[in-house]
């Protein structure tokens, strides 16, 4: 994980102390080795930004996208373009295809085997080749809203901030600007994912309405201080475990099942999580 300046869409800006690059392909980019933590005698790709863990899918039955409750896609507007968007259609650069469930409520949230964190997944689906495998996840906010949607769903990143409801988890606190280096060919298959994300419960509020709405925001193909980060062609895919819509209904089909691994956790963020230090695995209902 390096502290270093931003590059933001050909600009360097000067970052806040404390923004990192957290690399999760399995080979050095720009001088910044794969990022690695430790469970039961094993190691697995990930790290922290700003107390959530980002870690690579290698666990047990992780694969295929029957698996998840799919919210929504990114659609690039060309190659190497950057992309944005948010759980609800026709958003920016969001779309939502025949069969995905943009509207998620805080009680559909899924927990990890501790019930400590709750979890979020990015599958990239960028082309398996030497050019395009690579693509940078820039930013991850989620909201808080009410229950019902704003109206007129806002259409910039800025318009969110105050129509969204209560930001409770900023990949890029404070106006810093984090980074997470993915690579589509280390993914367990199509669909499979290519980064779990758990956020901490203590996030959120532990009074909040099951059926207040959750919004979830990705940009990704932000990053040049290395070629080969912008957004291909295809679209990026954001869901959460447990529920896939199958012929029109929405329908549990997985569980996230295993108990807790303790993690070492790096110095920098020890004081950060001690919830989301897990391995699991998944299973078919």
């Amino acid at each position: 994980m390096k502290f270093l300046p931003c590059l933001v869409a050909g600009i360097g800006i000067a970052c806040p102390a404390g923004a990192v690059v957290l690399n999760m392909t399995n080979v050095t980019i720009a001088g910044e080795t794969p990022d690695t933590l430790g469970s039961g005698g094993a190691t697995f790709r990930g790290g922290f930004i700003n107390g959530a863990l980002f870690r690579d899918p290698s666990v047990d039955g992780s694969a295929g996208s029957g698996v998840f409750r799919d919210l929504y896609r990114l659609s690039p507007a060309g190659k190497d373009s950057v992309e944005q968007g948010y759980n609800r259609p026709g958003i920016m650069n969001t779309s939502v295809p025949n069969g995905f469930d943009p509207y998620l409520k805080f009680g559909e949230l899924v927990q990890d085997a501790s019930q400590s964190s709750y979890i979020f997944v990015i599958d990239i689906n960028e082309s398996n080749n030497a050019t395009d495998r690579y693509l940078s996840l820039d930013d991850l906010k989620i909201w808080i809203g009410g229950t019902t949607d704003p109206n007129p769903l806002p259409s910039s990143l800025s318009a969110t901030m105050t129509a969204l409801g209560v930001p409770e988890f900023d990949m890029n606190p404070s106006g810093q600007q984090n980074f997470v280096m993915l690579d589509a060919t280390l993914s367990s298959g199509s669909g499979g994912g290519d980064v779990f994300v758990f956020v901490p419960k203590s996030f959120f509020p532990q009074n909040t309405a099951p059926n207040a709405n959750i919004f979830i925001y990705t940009r990704m193909g932000g990053y040049t201080g290395a070629a080969g980060f912008g957004a291909g062609a295809t679209q990026e895919q954001v869901s959460i475990p447990g529920k896939s819509i199958i012929g029109g209904t929405a329908t549990t089909v997985s569980t996230i099942q295993s108990g807790v691994a303790t993690i070492p956790e790096p110095s920098t963020f020890a004081a950060l999580l001690f919830a989301g230090l897990l391995g699991f695995r998944r299973r078919r209902d």
